[in-house]
């Protein structure tokens, strides 16, 4: 039988030995564990941080880069479908010529005439151009012609504008705006009723390359007389720099409008003798016209933190059309 004495003195030796065992950290123990915690904690945030900025900056660029293709696709096509392209755009702008661009407008670096057609669905289709206009002899040749042609002229103007009118909407460097002065708007072609300042370019009187508007009254044609009444719209923004900081110059054809950012390259219409019998006529021959677009993603686009790259900054694009239109283009 164990004495009273020994059995206390061997639970105060079982209990000193759990006290031991459950013995916690010390201050200095936990200071570093905290500091080591804290240090890998800050790098993996700092990675996640930084890859949310790249994926980030490589949507915006991808933004800018498609954009500009856009509206390099669309001003491609748009000069497919061109009749006749000036050398110099400022040709169609003044005062006698297209005057309603507002000074802040921007600068012309495009110009053309192109085909519109009449749609289909046009309740033109539909009238009976000596019924509809049996007391307007002129109005009813110009149906007559409209029905055959199937589509009218329109005058084109590209322009490039800084983004520097406080105007918040648009973002980037500048914009492309362009301006539009077709003959009828759609709901006009039935009632063959034209836009003010427009005179087709074909009429008597009147030609591509020394196109005038509507000013005055002009015998046996249909004309609303005034200033041109056209349509500005903003193609795309976050193009760079309209300020020439390049030495451009255009191979057989007149230099550029001196934009380093939106350019254009317009081949020289050159003529060609034509004698059949005893009538020597001049034909113009294919034009070919190169267009320059250079974005930029870095001005004021929301979520671009930096770029590692010039070329993803600024993406530069090119394309180039051959115009077939060769109407009056002899002495050009």
């Amino acid at each position: 039988m164990t004495h009273p004495y020994l059995k206390n003195k061997l639970l105060c030796l079982l209990l000193k030995s759990k006290a031991k065992q459950s013995k916690g950290f010390t201050l200095i123990e936990l200071l570093v564990t905290l500091v080591v915690g804290s240090i890998i904690v800050a790098g993996l945030l700092y990675l996640v941080v930084e890859l949310l900025q790249v994926n980030r900056r490589e949507e915006v660029l991808t933004q800018t880069q498609q954009d500009v293709q856009r509206a390099l696709d669309y001003i491609t096509t748009d000069l497919r479908e061109a009749v006749y392209v000036y050398t110099n755009p400022n040709d169609v702008i003044g005062t006698d010529k297209v005057n309603n661009l507002p000074p802040s407008a921007g600068t012309p670096v495009l110009a053309f005439w192109r085909l519109d057609p009449v749609e289909p669905d046009n309740p033109f289709w539909s009238i009976n151009c000596a019924t509809a206009f049996s007391n307007d002899p002129v109005k009813q040749a110009e149906c007559d012609t409209l029905k055959i042609r199937q589509s009218f002229y329109t005058l084109v103007i590209y322009l490039q504008k800084a983004n520097d009118d406080g105007n918040n909407l648009w973002g980037g460097e500048s914009r492309i705006i362009r301006y539009e002065l077709p003959k009828y708007l759609a709901s006009d072609v039935a009632s063959l009723t034209p836009r003010r300042g427009y005179w087709d370019p074909t009429a008597t009187g009147n030609s591509f390359k020394t196109w005038q508007r509507a000013a005055t009254d002009v015998a046996g044609q249909n004309l609303v007389t005034g200033d041109t009444r056209g349509t500005p719209t903003v193609l795309v923004d976050y193009i760079d720099s309209p300020d020439n900081s390049d030495d451009i110059t255009c191979p057989n054809s007149p230099d550029p409008t001196p934009s380093a950012s939106f350019y254009a390259c317009v081949s020289n219409a050159a003529t060609t003798s034509v004698t059949t019998g005893q009538i020597q006529t001049d034909q113009g021959v294919n034009q070919t016209v190169e267009v320059f677009l250079r974005g930029n993603a870095t001005t004021n686009r929301p979520g671009l933190i930096t770029t590692y790259s010039e070329a993803g900054r600024t993406p530069t694009l090119r394309s180039e059309i051959l115009i077939r239109g060769v109407l009056d283009k002899a002495g050009t």
